[in-house]
């Protein structure tokens, strides 16, 4: 199966995860509280990069924003066309490789959970930079390779592989088809070669939301199972 093979498997039940699934809905709590920070209420255009089935596309339409929302599933797209209620966001069935478009046409571009699929990350960050106007935004979200938590679901699917399914089945079924997974450092690193600075950081554990008292301690670096981060381009 391929990676858009896998998330077609998955549109149906997608949006409903942000709703039913504490991870999720933090994860969307903390991004959302990023983006109000560092972006105006109105005015820009966005890209949505690996838009899903496209709840982070509506925020950003919501909030006044001219959105392009591109994801490499046909079925997430049509999710994410069906509940779009406003008919604003334009929705395509689209890879960052081979999107096209004029340089410096967006203000902010999200990339969330998606860089760590692409098949060449260098060449997705260029297009990224290229994508960006003078002073534009990109926010992404990877897989925090340092984290604790990150490490603990690495071991369980070795067991699950090592033993054919047999032990943890269905657990991590995406880790299949990631290419690769990053440290803070070296996602920073990257992005400065690539022409772009970090404005600030941010961690989420991936695995844990409750309770409230304990987020603190695995919202970290080394606890934290995704790494993200708010990249400005110079």
């Amino acid at each position: 199966m391929k990676t858009p093979e896998f998330f077609d498997a998955e549109a149906a039940q997608w949006n409903d995860r942000y709703a039913s699934d504490p991870r999720f809905r933090r994860r969307f709590e903390k991004i959302t509280k990023i983006l109000d920070r560092i972006i105006p209420s109105h005015d820009g255009c966005a890209l949505d990069v690996g838009c899903g089935t496209g709840i982070f596309s509506q925020y950003l339409s919501r909030k006044g924003w001219t959105v392009r929302a591109i994801d490499a599933s046909p079925d997430m797209i049509e999710q994410a066309k069906a509940m779009d209620a406003s008919g604003k966001i334009e929705f395509s069935n689209d890879t960052i490789e081979s999107f096209a478009l004029a340089p410096n046409s967006f203000d902010l571009i999200l990339c969330l959970s998606m860089l760590e699929y692409v098949e060449d990350d260098e060449v997705a960050i260029q297009k990224f930079h290229q994508l960006l106007k003078l002073g534009g935004l990109l926010v992404v979200t990877v897989p925090n390779k340092a984290g604790v938590l990150r490490k603990l679901e690495g071991i369980v699917f070795g067991i699950r592989t090592i033993t054919r399914d047999r032990v943890f089945s269905g657990r991590g079924e995406y880790l299949k088809f990631q290419k690769r997974q990053y440290t803070p450092f070296e996602l920073d690193i990257l992005m400065r070669q690539l022409g772009m600075r970090k404005k600030q950081g941010m961690f989420l554990s991936g695995g844990l939301t409750n309770p409230p008292w304990l987020l603190p301690i695995v919202e970290r670096r080394f606890w934290a199972a995704m790494y993200g981060a708010v990249y400005e381009k110079k």
